[in-house]
């Protein structure tokens, strides 16, 4: 008992021997208490009369009325009185007791002990709330919660990284399903939903979680709102969101208990290869041992309670697999792509400006605009990549993009054959400029002229060798697509011109200063 306060009873028992032998020191060695505590008794009271011998002990309740109003703990509550609102603002904001004394010693000069703080505050951290411990049906509920469990190897960053567990309980049976993971984001959080459903062989009626951002978007105490993604996943598996009050994780105690369990009684002291070999062990000792316990609160067999009763109560698996899909906003830009992941998807050029809702799917991005299906591409999975539907542009704008140089051989080919050698004579040219926009540019005068005189003035052009988008507009124009063609032959070399008026090279006077060629002049 040597260390710690004594209680009332105690105190009582340390006065009754003392009248007996008279000796703090035989006291303490027969009672197995510090001498201090005896000394401290005994001049306690000594004044009050106790130590008398024909004076009858006072009972432990009314020891315990006077011992609190001992001179002692009225200097104490003396010392700390006129701090006692600040004090009760510190608890309020969950401040440690050592925290407290170094405040109080650091800005108000108090010089009070720590076992002294602790005495005076335990009335204001003592919970005088009355709680009820609730008990499901079966199947009717499970609690789920992250807990940080520690160091452990990822295999595919190769580095130690900070692993969680994901553990959800069934709150009848109390057998549960464990996972440590890397993160808590909305893929790993559904995820482990999914393996834990499997795990079970069904579904609970509710699932009752913290507000982590994976699955509550806005936390509150009525309206709650949780998250899309999290959202269809309830509706695919049938069971209902139940989140605790923001900062009451205590209306989920069956689970709130279970991470430090594991912590304590699975992870201390064992050794995993990586995060993989961890998870194998961690299933292993789930069932074998964790579930195979004598349970502290029901007393039974959590897995035994589950396979026996709970199990048959869960509502079944859904016949497919549920196909997740996250949820983002982003805004369509002037370009008519929003950027999700890094990646950018084309929508509808008349909504530039707004916010546009995408779903990403495994494999499929969609994009609604007030509940409305306004785009769909395949997912992009490397940064940078562009996911582009023509027909998104403005109708001038979208012409350049949808009119390549296959639309172009195709179209040449349904106006004529002197129109298809036209267009790829003018894609062979040799000439550094591009060619594509004067290729659109004749085939958009077969929207003016037939066909045939398209096809005709193509006959011309190549005839001739004029290869403009000018000229052929005005052989057009000029209904010469019409006329007979006239011989024609081309220039094969450039005329030679008479060069000997020239100086020879070797007459050329070789480089001089400007002040040399002046001097050369006079």
């Amino acid at each position: 008992m040597r260390g710690r306060k004594a209680q009332m009873e105690e105190i009582r028992e340390i006065l009754r021997c003392y009248r007996l032998t008279r000796s703090v020191k035989g006291t303490a060695r027969t009672l197995n208490y510090a001498r201090n505590t005896v000394r401290d008794c005994v001049r306690w009271a000594q004044p009050k009369g106790y130590l008398e011998a024909g004076t009858e002990l006072p009972s432990e309740a009314d020891l315990a009325a006077q011992f609190t109003d001992s001179q002692k703990e009225a200097v104490v509550r003396q010392s700390l009185q006129p701090h006692e609102a600040k004090i009760k603002e510190w608890l309020d904001g969950r401040f440690t007791i050592t925290r407290m004394q170094e405040l109080l010693v650091e800005g108000y000069g108090w010089t009070g002990s720590y076992e002294t703080l602790k005495r005076y505050t335990q009335p204001l951290r003592m919970d005088t709330k009355a709680c009820i411990r609730l008990e499901v049906a079966p199947g009717t509920e499970g609690q789920v919660d992250f807990g940080y469990m520690g160091l452990l190897y990822d295999p595919r960053e190769r580095q130690m990284r900070k692993a969680w567990l994901f553990l959800m309980t069934l709150s009848h049976s109390r057998h549960c399903y464990g996972e440590l993971v890397f993160e808590q984001k909305i893929p790993t959080w559904i995820a482990c939903h999914r393996r834990a459903f499997e795990f079970f062989g069904g579904v609970p009626a509710k699932l009752v979680i913290d507000n982590l951002k994976a699955a509550i978007v806005k936390a509150a105490l009525y309206d709650p709102l949780a998250n899309r993604t999290y959202h269809e996943c309830a509706e695919h598996y049938g069971f209902i969101i139940s989140p605790c009050k923001p900062r009451t994780p205590e209306h989920k105690g069956k689970v709130e208990r279970g991470v430090p369990y594991v912590r304590n009684a699975f992870m201390a002291g064992r050794m995993f290869r990586d995060i993989q070999d961890a998870n194998v062990q961690l299933l292993d000792w789930i069932q074998n041992k964790a579930g195979l316990r004598n349970h502290g609160t029901t007393h039974q067999q959590p897995r035994v309670i589950f396979e026996t009763v709970e199990q048959k109560a869960l509502r079944p698996l859904p016949a497919t697999d549920y196909v997740m899909g996250l949820w983002k906003e982003a805004k369509l830009h002037t370009d008519c792509h929003v950027v999700v992941e890094g990646c950018y998807y084309s929508a509808p050029y008349r909504f530039r400006g707004e916010m546009i809702l995408v779903r990403m799917a495994d494999s499929m991005v969609y994009l609604y605009h007030s509940h409305e299906l306004i785009a769909t591409h395949t997912r992009g999975h490397r940064k940078g990549e562009r996911m582009t539907v023509p027909g998104h542009y403005p109708t001038e704008k979208a012409a350049y993009l949808e009119k390549t140089v296959v639309w172009c051989r195709r179209r040449a080919q349904t106006l004529g054959p002197n129109l298809v050698q036209f267009v790829e004579t003018i894609m062979h040219q040799d000439h550094p400029m591009d060619t594509l926009r004067k290729i659109q540019g004749i085939l958009h005068l077969a929207e003016k002229y037939p066909k045939e005189r398209m096809d005709h003035a193509a006959r011309r052009a190549l005839h001739y060798q004029v290869l403009s988008y000018r000229s052929f507009k005005n052989i057009l124009e000029a209904g010469l697509d019409h006329q007979p063609l006239e011989p024609f032959a081309p220039p094969t070399s450039i005329p030679a011109r008479n060069y000997a008026h020239a100086r020879p090279i070797t007459d050329f006077i070789p480089f001089q200063t400007q002040s040399e060629e002046k001097k050369s002049w006079n």
